[in-house]
């Protein structure tokens, strides 16, 4: 295996959290550091979601008000076409 040493000099805030979470996971900080890599790679990897396939696509397009206001909403949208009759 390949021994390298980096010059290194990461964000404290960021450095302090490392450390944490290494402790926290009972772990060296150089393991916690390649399993973050690995799964950053496996992360690369992926293929993208198409948009046909992503549930989040369109989740805030709309109304912002359709659960107070869906009725007329509806009923400005509609076409005299589609059967709907109101009561």
């Amino acid at each position: 295996m390949l021994d390298i040493t980096l010059n290194w000099k990461p964000n404290p805030d960021t450095l302090t959290k490392l450390l944490d979470l290494a402790n926290q996971q009972q772990k060296s900080l150089e393991t916690l550091l390649e399993e973050a890599v690995l799964q950053y790679f496996q992360l690369q990897e992926q293929e993208p979601l198409s948009l046909e396939d992503d549930p989040i696509v369109g989740f805030c397009s709309g109304s912002p008000d359709l659960g107070t206001n869906a009725e007329n909403i509806l009923a400005a949208e509609i076409q005299p076409k589609s059967g709907w009759t109101s009561k």
